[in-house]
């Protein structure tokens, strides 16, 4: 008889711990996307990376949750995006969901996370309407919009009495909100005209475009990756930097990127709540434990997922679990002063507030590197402007705001 009760506790136990319930409660489904290949694939490597870092510096674990990580490559695909973000919900039952990079993507998964309720903490992607006028509660972020950095930055060009800049850029929505920000400030401060000359994604030839780029003070080249490292190497090869500063949107001269784009680079100004070489402990620790790990300086992308992974870790430690509504409301009241970038906190929109560096290309120890310059606190996604005035605008685009600083827009 003792035998005979002792075998039926033995299978209730059993059941109970194979149930799909207990299941569910000792794991925390984390989905990653990011592009692992084509023009973005550094970017989305890096930030994986640092999501994988924040986890091994858990221990595996948030609370008494062991943390089962689906990775996926949307491939620079919006489409094919929401289909492996649909699996993830679907198949995969994830909790939360880190990432994207790249802007097109962010946008696609903004549509799919506003019908599906999983809690997202989009690591990278920048289009302001993420967090502004399409913004969901369910969706945070742990970087920034692309105007952001753009602000100090148009500011800073036009008080150094650089008038009439020429930008060649990436055609897309994060690019055209990089120079949004850029021209608002810069129009305001002194500036006369930006240029806008625009190409496709995944172009490698700028050979036509040089041989007629216009005059001007500078030259900005707006977007990142293998067209950026083209776009450098191709600018000396024909002259046609013909002595001016050469300035980057805040991806251009990603430290990923230097070596590619060689020597020339150097002197190179950008803007980003990002700089290689900060003298703080947080950022110290945290570029050491990263090289240690992965052999090579962590980029801005590599820290926004670690944050963006930290920032889940804290919100369970705070819901006490991974119940959705508890969760999404501990991932809004985000406060991290002791982030690697610096302090950081999230506004009423899911957007961090927080510093932006002036950053310059540097020759350190043989090494080139972003080093912070200037800085300025407590940034919002909004800039010098209340959220109201700013949102009174219409989204950034190709023609807006425009290039001429002599517009009437200007003057309001």
């Amino acid at each position: 008889m003792k035998r005979k009760s002792w075998i039926w506790a033995a299978l209730f136990i059993a059941t109970a711990a194979a149930s799909p319930q207990a299941v569910a409660q000792e794991e925390l489904k984390v989905g990653v996307i990011a592009n692992l290949s084509g023009v973005f694939a550094s970017a989305g490597t890096t930030m994986v990376n640092g999501v994988r870092m924040a986890v091994d510096e858990a221990g595996g674990k948030a609370g008494n949750m062991a943390i089962q990580l689906f990775v996926v490559d949307d491939e620079g695909n919006p489409e094919l995006a929401i289909t492996r973000l649909k699996a993830m919900d679907t198949r995969d039952k994830v909790d939360v969901v880190v990432g994207p990079v790249a802007g097109n993507i962010g946008m696609a998964a903004l549509d799919w996370a506003k019908d599906s309720g999983v809690p997202v903490v989009v690591a990278y992607s920048a289009p302001e309407d993420i967090t502004m006028r399409k913004a969901v509660r369910n969706v945070v972020r742990a970087g920034w919009s692309g105007a952001q950095p753009m602000f100090a930055f148009g500011e800073y060009i036009a008080k150094k009495g650089m008038k009439r800049v020429v930008m060649v850029g990436q055609d897309y929505v994060f690019t055209h909100n990089q120079i949004g920000g850029f021209l608002k400030t810069f129009c305001r401060n002194g500036g006369e005209e930006v240029v806008k000359i625009w190409h496709p994604l995944n172009t490698t030839d700028f050979s036509s475009m040089l041989a007629v780029l216009p005059a001007g003070d500078a030259i900005l080249y707006n977007g990142a990756g293998t067209d950026a490292v083209a776009f450098a190497k191709q600018l000396d090869e024909f002259g046609a930097r013909r002595g001016r500063p050469l300035l980057g949107g805040s991806n251009f001269f990603a430290v990923g990127s230097l070596p590619a784009m060689g020597k020339s680079a150097i002197g190179g100004l950008s803007a980003l709540q990002y700089s290689d070489a900060l003298d703080t402990p947080q950022f110290k620790a945290f570029r050491d434990t990263y090289m240690k790990k992965y052999n090579e300086p962590p980029m801005a992308t590599s820290e926004h997922g670690y944050v963006a992974m930290k920032m889940v870790l804290n919100a369970v430690k705070t819901a006490g679990g991974k119940e959705r509504a508890k969760l999404i409301d501990a991932l809004r009241k985000t406060n991290m002063p002791d982030a690697p970038r610096g302090p950081m906190r999230l506004d009423d929109y899911g957007n961090p507030i927080q510093n932006i560096y002036i950053n310059e290309v540097k020759l350190i120890d043989g090494k080139m590197l972003n080093v912070a310059i200037a800085k300025v606190e407590n940034v919002s996604q909004f800039g010098p402007y209340d959220a109201k005035t700013y949102l009174a605008d219409p989204p950034d685009s190709r023609d807006f705001p425009p290039g001429k600083c002599s517009d009437p827009y200007y003057k309001k």
